[in-house]
């Protein structure tokens, strides 16, 4: 198996296209530490001319006037250069944010569906929007914050070695005994933070499923139980993310420590040098000022290493979203089948969910066009199923399946699900008009063939009746309209794609007793000249059926219409006598 490539390297493939403004950054960043740098050496010599004069008595005022001019410059230089640093860093990490963001949306859309059954709604999310947030601010503000001080190090390390070696080795020894004092600390706080992203995800499909299903939980009196699930889950998230603030946050009194042990040290060797006339006093203040500033990029960086911890563990469920299995790709070019009749077939189609364990291990049937194929059986047969690898939402293991002579691993996935109609027991309409809602089938339906699938299934009537009409605008969910009626739109929104073949999924399972009738008789007309494949648990409704498939345990038991399986007096017969005795 090939090693996945490193976290930082797979992020920083998104600054890549932006090499010169990083190099940019790199000499603006450079100049501004630059100036930061001199300006404790600048301070140093107005101190040494301050203590000549005063021993002396002979005030060098021009010269104490043109150095307390150059140290207001290079602190305004430093400060221009180092915005600017900042600014041009900001726009590029939101370029490459940006860049990353539309690589997540695209992986959405390629992924194989058993990863949305594998992780839930809430988990998904979290990675979307709160670990690409973490991402970013990270990279946006503590990326560029932490450049800067690791240049700041370097330029204060060469200006004391410049200055008096002796006091600088003294001080650059501190930073070992730093890293080496901090190390343990740091490698279980960033445990902690990797542990705490993930809660957050838990932490959010738990909210999310408790949100979406709020009319279940009020109806069983679960809101007390929901509560403690919700706090137990909270609480293991804050004792995580107390100890991973804790443990990162002990890196400051640490580095603080460390640092202020080179300080009194420097401070006194420096004093005994300026008495032996080793060094001036001005050199003294400056090396004392440089081991003072020494500390604050390790105390900066310390502080941003809770930030980084957390954007590392952040990036690394972006990156397992990214590296989750997709579809096989589409063939280069698509084998379009010569007539549009709405002919099925499978031939010793074997599938699984789980590999080495089949589930499907040898279907063969053959659908005419225009015949009407009713799928029957108990709860979790594999009716769906069966129904998810004719539209390729999951790939078969062995075998077939063609359509109008085509293999389906032959054609691309939109030319083959373009030539479905597909209607589930479970709606599903997005935010918007309802003509948009039944648009949403096709690329510029005719506003007329919209209407005319609208009267079809029987939702003019009362579409017309609702505030607005079709220009009403449905809500998250369609929650203004009732379960019927949003199920009646789903429907017509199949019906106005005008396809050759027909999926109905228990469609009618949401509607009262009169409005079935009504869709049933809709169907009938719709169903007329085309391939139609009806799961239904109400036998009643598909007795017409051309061929009815029993299906158990995932694999097709029993093939007929109603009269044949009747008088075979098998699984078929016995679940159809059930209903009605």
């Amino acid at each position: 198996m090939m090693k996945k490539p490193n976290v930082l390297r797979r992020l920083m493939r998104y600054f890549a296209k932006y090499k010169l403004s990083l190099v940019l950054i790199v000499l603006l960043c450079i100049i501004s530490t630059s100036y930061m740098v001199l300006a404790p050496n600048v301070m140093g010599e107005i101190t040494t001319q301050l203590f000549a004069g005063v021993k002396t008595g002979n005030w060098d005022i021009q010269m104490i006037i043109w150095l307390v001019v150059a140290l207001a410059g290079v602190y305004i230089i430093g400060s221009i250069f180092s915005e600017l640093q900042k600014v041009l860093m900001s726009k590029i990490s939101a370029k490459a944010m940006a860049a990353l963001r539309k690589d997540i949306d695209q992986k959405m859309h390629i992924m194989k569906l058993d990863y949305y059954d594998t992780h839930t709604n809430g988990e998904i999310l979290s990675t979307i929007t709160n670990d690409v947030d973490v991402l970013s601010e990270a990279l946006g503000v503590n990326l560029t914050e932490a450049f800067s001080q690791i240049v700041m190090a370097l330029g204060i390390v060469a200006m004391m070695f410049a200055t008096n070696w002796v006091l600088a080795i003294i001080v650059v020894i501190t930073v070992p005994v730093t890293l080496l004092a901090s190390r343990g600390v740091l490698t279980y706080g960033t445990s902690k933070y990797n542990e705490q992203q993930q809660l957050i995800a838990e932490l959010n499909g738990i909210i999310e499923e408790n949100y979406n299903g709020q009319a279940v939980v009020q109806a069983f009196s679960y809101q007390k139980r929901a509560e403690e699930g919700f706090e137990k889950m909270n609480e293991k998230l804050r004792l995580c993310a107390k100890d991973a603030e804790r443990y990162t946050g002990a890196l400051l009194p640490i580095t603080v420590f460390v640092n202020n042990v080179g300080y009194v040290i420097v401070a006194l060797l420096g004093c005994l040098f300026a008495i032996n006339g080793t060094i001036t006093i001005g050199n003294v203040q400056a090396m004392v000022q440089y081991t003072q500033n020494l500390s604050e990029p390790f105390q900066s960086v310390s502080g941003m290493v809770g930030s980084f911890s957390a954007a590392m563990a952040a990036a690394k469920r972006i990156f397992n979203l990214l590296d989750a299995e997709e579809e096989i790709p589409d063939p280069a070019e698509s084998k379009i089948p010569e007539t549009n009749k709405g002919t099925v077939e499978f031939k010793n189609v074997a599938f699984g969910y789980v590999p080495g364990k089949l589930l499907m291990k040898d279907v063969s049937i053959s659908v005419k066009p225009g015949q009407k194929v009713a799928v029957v059986g108990p709860t979790g047969a594999g009716k769906t199923t069966l129904i998810n690898l004719l539209m390729r939402f999951y790939e078969i293991n062995g075998g077939s399946i063609t359509v109008d002579g085509v293999d389906t691993r032959e054609m691309t996935r939109e030319e083959l699900r373009k030539r479905f109609g597909m209607v589930l027991q479970d709606t599903w309409l997005f935010q918007g008009t309802i003509m948009d809602n039944l648009g949403y089938g096709g690329v510029n339906i005719p506003k007329e063939r919209i209407l005319e699938a609208s009267k079809t299934a029987c939702t003019d009537t009362f579409i017309r009746t609702l505030p607005g009409g079709y220009n009403m605008v449905l809500d998250k969910g369609a929650e203004n309209i009732s379960q019927g009626e949003r199920q009646m739109l789903t429907i017509a929104r199949a019906m106005a794609t005008d396809p050759e073949i027909m999926i109905l999924d228990e469609a009618t399972s949401n509607v009262d007793t009169h409005t079935e009738v009504m869709i049933q008789d809709a169907m009938h007309k719709l169903m007329q000249g085309r391939t139609s494949f009806v799961i239904a648990h109400r036998l009643s409704t598909i007795k017409d059926s051309d061929m009815i498939l029993y299906m158990e345990q995932g694999d097709i038991k029993e093939v007929g219409n109603h009269d044949q399986l009747m008088a075979l007096g098998g699984k078929y017969a016995a679940l159809y006598n059930s209903q009605f005795n």
